[in-house]
């Protein structure tokens, strides 16, 4: 009886070890299996980061050797539209001459009626008012716009151009409708002049005062016969002072790198200048809503 109850016990504390060692076996494999997992989620983040080093280098390059035509045989365009720039990183190249301008914009009427075509009328005026009275250099409000008297106090109205995007969201009545719409179709940059050929829809319907016209524009921009006499043709905006079919020096370049579920994502805008001493400057850095 003894030996029979000594057995027992035996088997019992072998019964208790080996569960002990299984369960921690099993501990230890969900966790090397976990640490497996960061380190793959780690390394494919790394790559996409390089990936997206990669493609913003290719673009720079891109555009310091070759001239728009060239480029757009590559398939490569400049009004924004995505494409591959290497396996993992997708570009959107927008050239700043499409785009509105507030160094020389001294009204707000073209905002508002961009804005008008995201937003309420309401909503469209107040922040088109505003966005103005940040800019000018007076104390003078204008109707519906905002002065510093109508801001609480640990907000300065900068009273000269706007330096960020970043800055928006300070402005009276500004929403994230708004915040992306100006993102999308301005630049704080100066341009000397505006390119249809390039321009995002809701500007050149702007231009052309026919939403129509501007569709029909977008709609060319994916056949052979997208050039710079049919956009004439079509638009009716023709060469003058301020209207010119030419794309750069300035260009905003979008990118987007992926790999497996890692993204990066940045926005640069650069002034490109192949035959001077320092042929790339640096504009600003956009922070990439995603």
């Amino acid at each position: 009886m003894l030996m029979r109850k000594q057995r027992g016990v035996a088997l019992i504390q072998v019964i208790i070890i080996t569960s002990i060692i299984l369960l921690l076996t099993i501990f230890f494999l969900s966790v090397a299996k976990s640490q497996v997992a960061r380190a793959a989620a780690l390394q494919a983040k790394s790559l996409a980061y390089m990936a997206q080093y990669s493609g913003k280098n290719r673009v720079l390059f891109g555009l310091l050797t070759k001239d728009s035509m060239q480029l757009r045989e590559q398939g490569w365009n400049f009004y924004g539209q995505a494409f591959s720039i290497n396996e993992h990183t997708k570009v959107q190249l927008q050239d700043l001459n499409g785009l509105f301008s507030f160094i020389t914009m001294t009204e707000a009427t073209m905002l508002e009626r961009l804005l008008q075509q995201y937003l309420e009328n309401k909503q469209a005026t107040t922040i088109a008012n505003s966005v103005m009275d940040w800019i000018d250099s007076d104390s003078v409000r204008r109707a519906n716009g905002a002065e510093q008297n109508d801001y609480p106090a640990g907000i300065t109205v900068r009273n000269a151009r706007i330096q960020t995007f970043t800055e928006l969201v300070y402005i009276n009545g500004m929403s994230v409708e708004a915040e992306q719409a100006l993102i999308a179709n301005t630049t704080f940059q100066p341009t000397p002049f505006f390119n249809p050929m390039t321009a995002p829809e809701p500007v050149l319907a702007i231009y052309t005062q026919d939403s129509n016209k501007a569709s029909e524009v977008i709609a060319l921009q994916q056949t052979i016969n997208f050039n710079r006499k049919e956009v004439r043709d079509l638009s009716g905006l023709e060469s003058d002072e301020s209207i010119m079919y030419f794309i750069g020096p300035g260009y905003r370049i979008t990118l987007t790198a992926q790999v497996e579920n890692s993204y990066v994502g940045k926005i640069f805008e650069y002034g490109i200048f192949p035959y001077d001493i320092f042929p790339v400057e640096s504009l600003s850095n956009i922070p990439k809503q995603r």
